[in-house]
């Protein structure tokens, strides 16, 4: 596995051997070698193989199953912010400074700063909003060097969310939505719906706004302030780092007892109580799909992005049980997978 992290922004270089040798550039491309790059905002490089999470076991063993074998015939390197933001462009400027064959973004942040930097290397996103996120204007025909998969479920998903939060936890009042200190233009500007409609039941929702560094304090910090203003209801946001550290999200909610709805089932399989959102499996396995069509020559603006339309509620009983809570039968009827 050859992976780039970058802390406090220096580049930190670390190569594992492969089965067989890591050849220069020109070489493995005169070889027929493909290299990508895949860069994500807070997930360490040696979490982002076959062996890691969901999202990554779907993409790398479609791949595989395309004929892609990693060391063989298709090199990758790992690159990370770390859940530093302000390290975004530090680390967009050294994956287009190595030159690889396609660029694989997974999320709309760095996607953005890499698209300022490269109009001719092939990228490749997975993440919200492309239109919104001013990736492209059209998703049928992206144009440029960007297409990909879109997982946004759309606002109203957010709305469901907390209808399914309140049917689990009754009679909620103070609700906080956990975000990066990123997305609070998206909180200002794109839920103001949401807080209208919640302000219509009598649940009041707030921003619970971590800082630029993403890291274990800032989560607790948030969780003991959460607390302190004796919050009964929490909506973690779809964000890329929130998956991250979906097990420290899940622990603290159960350490806090605060019933708690994610965006995807990861949250669930490690603990959290319920989650309604795009099937992120179904998505890594189009953007594998994706990189075949251009390592075989197809260019982006040929591909029409993907619109994920498969949605999922899983339910955690165990979780449910050890915060004193029982899922209504309207939920359990309706859901994909209860986790017992």
């Amino acid at each position: 596995m050859r992976r780039r992290e970058f802390i406090a922004g220096t580049a930190i270089t670390a190569a594992l051997s492969f089965a067989k040798p890591v050849y220069a550039q020109t070489d493995a491309r005169s070889r027929g070698i493909k290299r990508i790059a895949i860069v994500h905002s807070a997930e360490k490089p040696e979490g982002m193989t076959i062996n890691g999470r969901l999202s990554f076991k779907a993409y790398f063993g479609e791949l595989k199953r395309l004929g892609y074998v990693e060391g063989q015939n298709l090199l990758v390197d790992r690159y990370s912010a770390l859940g530093q933001s302000e390290h975004f462009g530090d680390v967009a400027r050294t994956v287009v400074a190595s030159h690889p064959d396609l660029i694989i973004s997974l999320g709309g942040p760095l996607a953005r700063q890499l698209k300022l930097l490269t109009t001719t290397i092939p990228i490749l996103f997975a993440g919200g909003d492309p239109v919104a996120g001013g990736l492209v204007t059209n998703l049928a025909r992206p144009e440029g060097n960007v297409t990909g998969v879109s997982v946004d479920a759309g606002l109203g998903v957010y709305d469901k969310r907390l209808q399914f939060l309140s049917e689990s936890a009754r009679n909620l009042r103070n609700v906080r939505l956990l975000l990066p200190a990123s997305a609070m233009m998206f909180w200002e500007k794109g839920l103001a719906p949401l807080r209208e409609a919640a302000g219509r039941v009598d649940i009041r929702i707030a921003a619970a706004l971590l800082s630029e560094k993403l890291d274990r304090s800032a989560y607790e910090r948030v969780f003991d302030e959460m607390e302190a203003d004796r919050v009964d209801g929490l909506m973690v946001s779809h964000h890329g780092e929130h998956l991250t550290n979906r097990q420290l999200i899940a622990d603290l909610a159960a350490k806090h007892r605060l019933p708690a709805v994610y965006p995807h089932r990861e949250f669930v399989d490690v603990g959290g109580l319920l989650s309604y959102g795009s099937d992120l499996g179904d998505a890594m396995r189009r953007l594998a799909d994706m990189t075949d069509q251009v390592m075989k020559g197809a260019k982006p603006a040929d591909i029409p992005f993907y619109l994920q339309t498969k949605f999922e509620l899983v339910l955690n009983r165990t979780t449910a049980k050890s915060l004193g809570l029982e899922f209504p039968v309207s939920l359990l009827t309706v859901a994909d997978e209860v986790i017992e």
